[in-house]
């Protein structure tokens, strides 16, 4: 439009004007003039849109700066985010993952985690169904297993006839342990029954074995190094045959030392074991117990341990104690005990078990509170008591799963004649069949028979018949 008008009109003043000199001259001025001013409204518009062209980039530089601000806020309320993770991370690591559970050093052990110690726990759940021509008397543990010197003799033999019984005591509990060390390996070993009280319901835990050992030395309570625990009759009954070593279990020292002769394994052991004397007392005519000693037991035993079994001979001295405040005296006197026993590998899993004990001071470990280890006489005079017992078993499998054990026992002791009391002689036979259908598991039918006789000749005798199961765990 700029453009456009001022040519316009000056088509207009050209085309009304007189052709003369001065209006030519007025015409060229006023030409000059418009063309001035077109050239100064050219700047303008071109001033104009630059400016318009400045703001525009203005306003898109503005837009950018924005969007750039947003994104870096965006950025970095991220990257406080990610800062105040890494910082609640740092404040609060995550507990290291516990190792798994291993394995023990042992069949039947878990290693405890973060330690070289294996640990094991087991035992089993036992009920016993006895069936009893007679029975032992009121709270006796004589009908809960046989107990020779509980059979009733002469007139009380008949007192109380056909008796059964049930009960659920030598359910037993054990836990153990195992720890290497450079010292050798670090054993230790706890086990419960609940044969502590002979009541027939009253079940207090009874303490079998507590004991320690760390290579080659043993402490705490124990099978008696003088029993081969190998050489123990496979029975139901849990006190086993009379002519059996007492299993006895009680607290000592042992030391174990391995060697081999002519190429066959060997042990010695030698030990020092809890004493207590066994008296018969003529005045009284009653055995009394004496658990004070001057001297522990001492005992020693050589293992034999061939690839066909397990032979041991075990040697015993002991000081025998006799104290009575009736008559403010103190006797001792020394004496001792040969034992004989062994396992010996027959045919297949058959084999055969068998032990011989004599002495003068072996009453304590043969029948359970059966013979005195010595006697004082009418005079006052202490002296020991020879007494000697022996037992000879065979088990034959019939199968994996079927077993039958026959063991026979005897016991005698020389008891002086003025003991009519006390007891003379005790024998046994069981025979029985047992079957595993897992290993887990045994259930079993049992017959024993057993009698005891007295100096003075009374006797009596015992027939039984025990039906058990167990369930180990």
């Amino acid at each position: 439009m700029i453009n456009r008008y001022p040519v316009l009109s000056l088509m207009l003043v050209l085309g009304g004007l007189p052709n003369d000199t001065s209006a030519e001259q007025d015409l060229r001025e006023l030409v000059m003039q418009l063309n001035n001013q077109i050239k100064a409204l050219q700047s303008q518009v071109v001033q104009s849109n630059a400016r318009i062209d400045e703001l525009e980039q203005k306003l898109l530089n503005s837009k950018v700066e924005k969007q750039h601000s947003i994104a870096d806020s965006a950025a970095g309320a991220q990257a406080t985010l990610v800062t105040a993770r890494q910082s609640a991370a740092a404040y609060k690591q995550p507990e290291p993952a516990k190792p798994p559970v291993s394995a023990g050093d042992i069949k039947g052990t878990l290693k405890l985690p973060g330690t070289d110690t294996s640990i094991g726990f087991g035992g089993y759940i036992k009920l016993d169904t006895l069936f009893s021509s007679n029975g032992m008397g009121k709270d006796k543990l004589g009908n809960q297993r046989l107990e020779a010197a509980e059979i009733p003799v002469g007139t009380a033999s008949a007192g109380e006839n056909d008796q059964i019984s049930m009960h659920a005591k030598e359910s037993r509990f054990w836990i153990k342990s195992l720890t290497p060390s450079h010292w050798g390996d670090m054993n230790t070993y706890l086990e419960f029954d609940f044969f502590g009280d002979p009541a027939a319901y009253t079940y207090t835990p009874r303490l079998r074995h507590a004991y320690g050992s760390l290579g080659r030395l043993l402490a705490g309570q124990t099978w008696s190094t003088f029993l081969n625990s190998l050489a123990i009759v496979d029975t139901l009954d849990n006190s086993n045959s009379v002519g059996s070593l007492l299993t006895l279990r009680q607290p000592q020292v042992r030391w174990t030392q391995p060697f081999s002769f002519g190429g066959a394994a060997m042990e010695w052991q030698l030990a020092v074991e809890a004493p207590r004397s066994r008296v018969w007392e003529a005045r009284t005519q009653v055995m009394t117990t004496n658990s004070a000693g001057h001297y522990p037991d001492l005992i020693a035993r050589l293992n034999f341990i061939p690839d066909w079994g397990n032979i041991s001979l075990a040697a015993m001295g002991r000081q025998l104690r006799f104290s009575s405040s009736g008559l403010n005296v103190e006797k001792t006197v020394w004496g001792g005990a040969v034992n004989l026993a062994g396992k010996i590998n027959t045919f297949g899993s058959d084999n055969l078990r068998f032990m011989f004990g004599y002495g003068d001071a072996f009453g304590r470990y043969a029948v359970n509170n059966f013979f005195a280890d010595g006697y004082v006489n009418g005079a006052g005079e202490f002296d020991t008591l020879v007494s000697y017992s022996s037992m000879l078993a065979y088990q034959h499998w019939w199968d994996k799963s079927w077993r039958s054990t026959v063991a026979y026992g005897f016991a005698r002791a020389d008891q002086p004649g003025f003991a009519g009391n006390a007891n003379h002689q005790t024998q046994s036979l069981h025979a029985n069949l047992l079957w595993s259908p897992v290993l887990q598991t045994t259930i079993g039918l049992e017959y024993i028979y057993a009698n005891r006789e007295l100096v003075n000749g009374q006797n009596g005798e015992l027939n039984r018949v025990q039906l058990s199961t167990r369930f180990n765990f």
